[in-house]
């Protein structure tokens, strides 16, 4: 989503760009950790939920595994899927494809929104494939020097977040960074 505020992404041909796909962390009762994909909780709920309904004879298990689920946190999950989707067309509208509609722009990035193309959070989208979506690419070469700065930036961006926050986000005037807990 970041990359789609840019009026250009430059990319190597061995660069990646991720799908817009929220993730939830979900605390167990023993205290430990799970991050999932919003989209699969969503499809795990909706699946489990229509396989209860339309179930004959015994319907306790689907019963049970249901009380996993809280129906509000279910909408707000929903809501977060819709907003990274919103703020995606938004973005996009207001630069590398401005004077669309949001359901153009929708259907132009239909890989990086729809979990069914990627399958996974980690699938990456390839320089090429973002290109066919119309945003604005410029395919660099490893050995230019500019694409060197690049790689070094993102090295000791990548130190960074693995060792002092989880997450930072920079630009020529502004700094975010999310501290490590």
């Amino acid at each position: 989503m970041i990359c789609f505020g840019a009026s250009k992404i430059i990319m190597s041909p061995t660069s990646e760009l991720g799908p817009v796909d929220p993730q939830i962390t979900i605390t167990e009762k023993n205290g430990s950790f799970k991050r999932f994909s919003a989209y699969n909780v969503i499809q795990s709920y909706k699946d489990l939920f229509k396989r209860a309904v339309s179930g004959n004879g015994n319907i306790e298990p689907y019963l049970q595994q249901l009380e996993n689920y809280d129906e509000r946190e279910i909408k707000e999950i929903e809501s977060a899927i819709e907003l990274s989707k919103s703020i995606s067309a938004k973005t996009l509208s207001s630069g590398m494809m401005k004077g669309m509609s949001e359901e153009e722009i929708y259907k132009k990035i239909e890989i990086f929104l729809s979990p069914e193309y990627t399958k996974t959070h980690g699938r990456p989208i390839n320089c090429e494939e973002a290109k066919t979506c119309g945003l604005n690419i410029e395919i660099m070469d490893v050995r230019d020097p500019t694409w060197l700065l690049i790689h070094e930036l993102y090295i000791r961006t990548n130190n960074f977040v693995s060792t002092r926050v989880t997450k930072c986000v920079e630009s020529k005037d502004h700094s975010f960074i999310v501290s490590a807990k």
